[in-house]
């Protein structure tokens, strides 16, 4: 049968009109347009902010096969532009919709246009304009309002001032969305009533307090269907003097009202609007809801969160007429205590929010009849136990119980609860106090052919099972995370058939063994952290084979062997940690081959070669952290690190044995925060760094380096941490530093020489720790150091200074309050924190590292130099000290009767000095005083008795001091000996009586208590026949009832095993 002409001709038709969208050209004039419309816009965070990645297909002359363009399929004139934060492709076709939900992920925008450019005038057809995405700087008035074939429009505004009017000559839009985070507003909405075809109304953060006709203009919209005023200071408006009245409004499905302080006269505008099916009023100040709520039986969605509603307020709605269809419910944030009875007969909840709204006890009972809930959060509440009729929620997709009290599932395990829920797809446990067995070994999963589970969330409990071989079972598992409980035992192969895991943590657990190479089958596995267990074994091979991997942690585990060469195949790694096992061998050079790693950890092992190796790593461009601290790194540093790797924050290098100098390259690293290479046998001197470096660690300590220190590390800005002690560095000290954010300055066990400069405080604010001792300084002690105000260690012991202690010593307030270091100190980004600083200091007699305790201590030690003059009664106004030591100097005079105010002292040494006088009393008061030395001096007189002196007993304390008398020592004071006698004689002999009474009387209370114990009990039932037989009767059935117990148990375990 032949096709008619007719025929032939509309299905040629058809077939053009199909493909049109293929073979239409864009129009030159436009595509010139949208050429120069890119030139304006710029990026906040890419690279090359001219060229934002979102722009790169807009290149030659078919702008409608551009992302973020649409073109009309039969004209090819450009109708669409949509320069949101979710256009990721081309919009090949495009249909005339009206009505949007909001999306919120807008409200970020990653690009930014000073002045939009005017060439957007020559688009005549477009239609839908959507630069939700841009930062508009200035006002788009000028043309905005000529382009009125307009539909839709959504502007993202941070320019002071009033929203242009000119909007309102877009007569034929349908959407208008403006979004501000600042300072947009509006006091006059007139212009918004011409627009008379608008269905969705859409206002985020613009200030709309002043605008006194939005009631009014919003009357005049009747073809509205969405209102979205969020964030808008409708709280702040005036209260209206007559009743606001919304008659024409009939088509609002959609109002959001959320973040205005709304209170319930404003809220009251809305009464008549019995159409809403969607109701936003989360984060206001609300403490009740008006009662024509009652009667919005459309209602489809409410969503109350961040209120201030308390659980009475729902028992005042129990007659709510949308009750039976209401299929989301928000209450989060809420103080409601416990759930209404009545919540059970919203048989159509989908989603209900009950986050953050302190429910206790068991999960309410009224939720079990709501099996058509999908979604069900109770996060964040002080819930006790999970019912098991939890299982019988069958349509549940997403369940969050994170962050409760919960201790136990009632009447079985987490294992027969999940076992029903076929459906779930997200389920979140984490941050209880669960424990013992969730997967029991006589469990099983059997209660659905398929599991639908993608998310599991069990970390932060103390759950002590082992891995069950049906964890297999849940195909569709993304995410595992069974972090921080105590799992044992090993890693079974059947983990390796959930391949479509992207996330696998099992950190902070006991699990042991060797990891299985089925391991290697996960292969869109992007996160493995296996950190903190015990597992042994070598790395297996097949994680190499992992090609997905961004994230590694294998830190803190027994591994043995060497770092696998198939580790250099994880090309999308960018965090790799395997500190803190047992591995050895060379470090493999194909690991600087990783062009995205961006953090490499392989600290505290037995790893060997050189640092010179760093010359292979050609692709560690993005390389941020280097950390290879606890090694048996050897060799000299490259030349050229700020070429190998030039974005490096973080090198840590502690604790090898590296040789050579330091390359000038170290101080051109222009990204560098912290540098620690302590404890190697670097030789040399110190580079320059550039003044403005970013460094606020550097620690070069332990090592031989020798010369004197640069001026310019003592004037880098950002410097937080200084250690160059334990070296060979000589010179003096430069006469002016200036380094604002120095906490810790520690240049001890050096060969420094002369006086102590003066620096003043402006000059170094923040000093919290000065440590000099151990080298070769004079002069005096400057005044100037009673400046530092937050100094808490002060150690110049070991040097060679002379003259009085500063009377204004007792200056240094943070020495003189009981406080901690860094209660005002500076904000620091580094990686190291006050946890992780080290430093010696002496006390107690003992030179000890002071790390993470490092907070928590003041110290002033003077000691061994040739200071003399009395000690200043200043001295004994720094209350905060815990030790002070004065030893090893010419002090002379008294020691000051105040010294008692110093109650904090835990360790006090003044031997080996020249202080006459007798011991101040008010010592005794010292309560925290557990080390005093006060030997080789000339004290004279008794030695003070009661409290804390009963404890210091040692002669040696007050040895060397030959006008001392009185207990501990031998010497006897004056005058005390024939009282001391006759005491000690009397004492003995009434000891003596009272010893021999004693033992009388003990003997005496043994011999009643056997014969009243004896004959009570066993007396007894010698002389009554009847009450002897029902004794022995009775504990004859209780062994038979004991016995009958163990052989039903023993059977019930028999059963379980076979």
């Amino acid at each position: 049968m032949r096709m008619s002409l007719n025929t032939l001709a509309f299905v040629m038709l058809l077939l053009f009109t199909i493909t049109a969208d293929q073979c239409l050209s864009c129009i030159e004039q436009e595509n010139q347009a949208l050429l120069n419309f890119k030139k304006s816009i710029r990026s906040y965070f890419d690279d090359d902010p001219s060229s934002p990645p979102i722009f790169s297909s807009w290149e030659g002359h078919e702008c409608c096969q551009w992302k973020c363009i649409a073109c009309n399929n039969v004209t090819g004139h450009v109708v669409k532009i949509e320069l949101s934060s979710g256009c990721a492709s081309s919009l090949l076709s495009w249909e005339d919709t009206a009505i949007i939900e909001p999306n919120y992920d807008d409200f970020y925008p990653d690009l930014f246009v000073e002045h939009l450019n005017s060439s957007l005038l020559h688009l005549k057809h477009l239609i839908h304009l959507d630069l939700s995405g841009v930062s508009l700087y200035s006002s788009p008035a000028k043309f905005l309002g000529s382009m009125q074939q307009l539909r839709y429009l959504s502007l993202w505004t941070e320019f002071e001032g009033m929203i242009p009017s000119s909007i309102g000559n877009l007569t034929n839009l349908r959407v208008l969305r403006i979004s501000n985070f600042y300072e947009t507003y509006s006091d006059d909405l007139s212009w918004v009533a011409q627009l008379s075809s608008l269905q969705y109304l859409g206002f985020f953060g613009v200030n709309l307090s002043m605008a006194h006709n939005l009631f009014q203009v919003l009357n005049m919209l009747p073809s509205l269907s969405q209102i979205h005023l969020v964030d808008c200071g409708l709280g702040n408006m005036p209260i209206p003097l007559h009743p606001i009245n919304l008659m024409n409004l009939t088509n609002v499905q959609v109002l959001n009202l959320e973040s205005n302080n709304l209170k319930d006269p404003v809220l009251d505008a809305f009464r008549n609007l019995t159409s809403i099916r969607f109701f936003h009023i989360s984060q206001n100040s609300l403490t009740s809801l008006p009662q024509w709520f009652d009667k919005l039986n459309k209602l489809v969605g409410l969503y109350l969160a961040g209120n201030q509603f308390s659980g009475q307020f729902l028992l005042n709605h129990q007659n709510m007429t949308f009750t039976p269809f209401i299929r989301e419910f928000d209450l989060s944030n809420t103080n409601l205590y416990s759930v209404p009875s009545w919540l059970s007969k919203c048989k159509s909840l989908v989603k209900l929010g009950l986050a953050y709204t302190s429910l206790h006890g068991s999960i309410p009972y009224a939720l079990r009849n709501l099996t058509s809930l999908t979604v069900l959060n109770l996060y964040g509440n002080k819930l006790t136990s999970v019912p098991i009729w939890l299982g019988e929620l069958k349509s549940l997709i997403h369940l969050n119980l994170q962050r409760n009290d919960i201790t136990s599932v009632e009447e079985g395990s987490l294992a027969s609860i999940l076992g029903n829920m076929c459906h779930l797809k997200e389920f979140y446990l984490s941050g209880h106090k669960l424990q013992g067995e969730v997967f029991p070994s006589s469990s099983n999963i059997s209660g659905c052919n398929n599991y639908d589970l993608e998310e599991l969330d069990l970390s932060n409990n103390n759950f002590s099972d082992k891995l069950p071989s049906w964890l297999g079972k849940f195909k569709n598992l993304n995410y595992l995370d069974l972090s921080s409980n105590s799992f044992s035992g090993p890693i079974l192969h059947s983990l390796g058939e959930l391949v479509n895991l992207t996330c696998l943590d099992l950190s902070s657990n006991l699990f042991n063994g060797v990891i299985p190479w089925s391991i290697g089958k996960l292969e869109n596995l992007g996160t493995l952290d296996l950190s903190s267990n015990l597992f042994t074994g070598v790395i297996p091979w097949s994680i190499g084979e992992l090609e997905n991997l961004c994230t590694l942690d294998l830190s803190s585990n027994l591994f043995t062997g060497v770092i696998p060469l198939s580790l250099g195949k994880l090309e999308n790694a960018a965090f790799m940690s395997l500190a803190s096992n047992h591995l050895y061998g060379n470090i493999p050079d194909s690991l600087g081959h990783l062009k995205n790693l961006n953090t490499l950890n392989l600290s505290s092992n037995s790893l060997e070669g050189t640092i010179s190796h760093l010359e292979r790593w050609t692709a560690a461009k993005r390389l941020q952290t280097l950390c290879l601290s606890n090694n048996r790194i050897s060799g000299s540093f490259p030349e050229n690190l700020d070429e190998i790797i030039p974005e490096l924050k973080y090198l840590a290098l502690d604790n090898n044995h590296i040789n050579g100098s330091l390359p000038n390259s170290l101080c051109k690293l222009k990204a560098v925060v912290t540098i620690d290479i302590s404890n190697n046998k670097l030789s040399g001197r110190i580079p320059d760094c550039r003044r403005d470096a970013l460094i606020e660690e550097f620690d070069l300590s332990s090592n031989n380096l020798s010369g004197v220190i640069p001026n310019s590390i003592l004037n880098m800005t950002s410097l937080v941490w200084l250690h160059l002690n334990n070296n060979s560095l000589h010179g003096e000290l430069p006469l002016y530093i200036s380094v604002e954010k120095l906490l810790i300055l520690d240049l001890g066990d050096n060969q420094l020489s002369g006086a102590l400069p003066s620096w003043k405080n402006d000059a170094i604010p923040e000093l919290q720790i000065l440590r000099l001792r151990g080298n070769m300084f004079n002069g005096t002690v400057p005044s100037n150091l009673c400046q530092f105000a937050k100094l808490q260690i002060l150690d110049l012991a070991n040097n060679s200074l002379k003259g009085p202690i500063p009377h204004c010593i007792g200056n240094i307030t943070g020495m003189a309050l009981v406080t901690k270091i860094l209660s005002n100190g500076t904000q620091v980004n580094a990686t190291k924190q006050w946890n992780q600083e080290d430093v010696k200091q002496v006390i107690k007699g003992r030179e000890l590292d002071y790390t993470k305790n490092l907070v928590l201590l003041t110290n002033l030690d003077l000691s061994n130099n040739r200071l003399d003059g009395p000690i200043p009664k200043e001295l004994s106004s720094l209350s905060g000290l815990l030790g002070l030591n004065l030893s090893y100097n010419n002090l002379s005079g008294e020691i000051p009767a105040m010294i008692g105010d110093m109650r904090s002292l835990e360790s006090l040494d003044f031997s080996h000095n020249h202080f006459f006088g007798a011991i101040p009393s008010s010592m005794s008061s010292l309560t925290f005083l557990s080390h005093l030395n006060l030997s080789n001096n000339n004290f004279s007189g008794p030695i003070p008795s009661g409290n804390q002196f009963q404890v210091l007993d040692d002669p040696l304390i007050y040895s060397g001091n030959p006008f001392l008398c009185g207990v501990p020592l031998k010497t006897i004071c004056p005058g005390d000996v024939s009282h001391q006698d006759s005491h000690d004689e009397g004492y003995d002999d009434e000891a003596g009586e009272n010893d021999k009474s004693g033992k009388i009387l003990f003997y005496f209370v043994i011999a009643v208590g056997f014969a009243t114990g004896f004959w009570g009990i066993i007396g007894v039932l010698y002389f009554k026949n009847n009450w002897r037989y029902a004794c022995f009767g009775y504990v004859d059935e209780v062994a038979d009832r004991i016995y009958v117990a163990i052989v039903l148990k023993v059977a019930k375990l028999k059963n379980r095993l076979q």
